[in-house]
């Protein structure tokens, strides 16, 4: 049943890919993007936060972090063909033939986006990044190289990633604080020294 229902929805949103120029160049593009605007939004937030922000950024990427060794140890345990490795469909982009569940781009893009949406100071960009990574879902679906549940296996499994960091948080925390404060205070003296300069 549940084999079924995956060939189903998969058929229904791959359906006419490869015949729309613009619907498929958007596919193409967040199937691709989903980590580069993941660095972007942090890289943005990152440079316009104060410490208390810059650790949850910090602990959002522990959470992919872990989410991608969940996915790691699935995939050497279970291989699952991609679409286009059973004749489903012609992919529109180019791709390893290698195991598709989870997807490595569903549970990054999820687990950062889960954790800075449960977590406070950050639920903006959580919310942004969560839309990004449901839009990135479709996008690898339509174009041909995973199936619907790679992507809800990868939210899963993202989640569980971002509630796990966000349960030990009090233990990982003052390693993160450290790693920020190193951070911060060369950002000072690099400044210090431009402006000595000047």
């Amino acid at each position: 049943m549940l084999s079924y229902l995956n060939l189903y929805l998969f058929q229904r949103i791959n359906r006419g890919a490869g015949s729309y120029p613009l619907r498929d160049g958007m596919a193409i593009f967040f199937s691709e993007a989903g980590p580069y605007l993941l660095m972007l939004i942090f890289g943005m937030t990152w440079f316009r936060s104060e410490a208390e922000k810059r650790n949850i950024l910090v602990e959002a990427t522990e959470a992919s972090l872990v989410g991608l060794v969940l996915n790691q140890l699935i995939g050497f345990l279970y291989f699952h063909p991609r679409p286009y490795m059973v004749g489903l469909c012609i992919p529109l982009i180019l791709h390893a033939p290698e195991t598709s569940f989870p997807s490595d781009h569903g549970t990054l893009l999820f687990a950062s986006s889960v954790y800075l949406i449960v977590s406070k100071g950050c639920r903006i960009q959580g919310l942004v990044l969560f839309f990004v990574a449901f839009i990135a879902a479709w996008a690898r679906v339509y174009c041909g190289i995973h199936f619907p549940f790679d992507m809800l296996g990868s939210l899963a499994l993202g989640t569980v990633a971002a509630l796990l960091i966000f349960k030990f948080n009090s233990q990982i925390s003052p390693l993160n604080r450290w790693m920020v404060h190193i951070y911060e205070n060369g950002n000072r003296q690099v400044k210090s020294m431009i402006h000595r300069k000047k």
